[in-house]
């Protein structure tokens, strides 16, 4: 503001940015009812879109924290690697809708961003997740037709967790059997992985190490529709989270997890909105959405507040009059 020879106090930009965020939180949730309410035609034609959701934790100023779900969505493109000499599915075009709501709040007001992207038209979703409850409790809300990839690194920490159930992570042993099975869980179809873990008990003794090996064969074994990478690959899909992992650090972080921050509950949403906005490209088109709508609200209160400041005409009354 120095170029139009005004000061503002660091005070009055944090009030300011809370009172647009404010705005800008409500257009969303006002856009998203309207879709709700009116069902719309999409005039985006994706062909394949990915949509992937995480969570990440701010301090509040309560001491306690907070978990900010984040969904990502982007158009998946086949791209040439030289180095590897194959054909891989990558995410472009990424955009995002941050939210502090609980799941079901989260699951409604995320549906104005979908829209926006034309996942009613999509030929084909894909969703790369950790396998988090509430995550598959979005794909069932929104798209329960989706291919469904359980993120590989999160796969392959199962496999090493049922390895050192047998070896120490710092073992030869332990290394060369975790380096053999991420590359066969990686290009094998997974049903030989899951008997090769089932393996794993033939080695051990006791009933903690059967225990660990167990749950890591039940967990994979229950999603071996969703860890079959051989085939996700050569249909030129991701298979890491990545895209929404990195969200975090350009949507959440980057603002609201630096060094010493804590964060009032009322403000959380609100910084929020306006972060999407920058993060998702659109930031002069919904600024002056944000101008509009906080100026309409402020002619609003202003005729509200005139009319209950306007002096109320008394009845008229008239004297009898006696008739004789």
């Amino acid at each position: 503001y120095r170029s139009q020879r005004t000061e503002v106090s660091e005070a009055t930009l944090r009030t300011v940015t809370e009172r647009y965020g404010q705005m800008a939180e409500m257009i969303a949730c006002h856009e998203a009812e309207r879709i709700e309410r009116e069902k719309p035609e999409s005039s985006v034609l994706p062909e394949r879109l990915l949509v992937s959701e995480d969570g990440a934790f701010i301090h509040l100023t309560t001491g306690d924290w907070r978990e900010i779900k984040t969904m990502v969505i982007g158009d998946i493109e086949s791209v040439w690697v030289e180095k590897t000499g194959k054909v891989v599915g990558q995410t472009k075009n990424p955009s995002y809708f941050s939210r502090s709501y609980e799941i079901r709040t989260f699951e409604r007001y995320a549906l104005a961003e979908l829209h926006r992207r034309g996942f009613e038209n999509a030929k084909e979703i894909v969703t790369v997740n950790d396998g988090s409850k509430w995550i598959e409790s979005f794909a069932d809300y929104h798209f329960p037709q989706a291919t469904r990839i359980l993120d590989f690194h999160h796969a392959a920490g199962y496999l090493a967790t049922a390895g050192k159930a047998v070896w120490r992570e710092e073992t030869e042993e332990f290394k060369g059997w975790f380096k053999q099975m991420r590359h066969q869980l990686k290009h094998k179809p997974p049903r030989q992985t899951i008997a090769d873990i089932c393996q794993l008990q033939t080695k051990v003794d006791s009933d903690e190490q059967i225990a660990i090996i167990d749950h890591a064969r039940h967990y994979l074994q229950q999603r071996e529709n969703m860890i079959d990478y051989c085939h996700f690959q050569n249909m030129e899909l991701p298979i890491g989270s990545g895209a929404v992992e990195s969200s975090h650090k350009q949507v959440v972080h980057s603002r609201m997890k630096q060094a010493g921050m804590r964060w009032a509950e009322q403000h959380v949403d609100p910084i929020l909105a306006l972060r999407n906005l920058v993060c998702n490209d659109r930031w002069a088109e919904g600024w002056a959405q944000v101008v509009d709508f906080y100026w309409q609200q402020q002619h609003q209160e202003f005729r509200q507040h005139a009319q209950k400041q306007r002096p109320q005409k008394s009845p008229t009354t008239f004297k009898s009059v006696k008739v004789s």
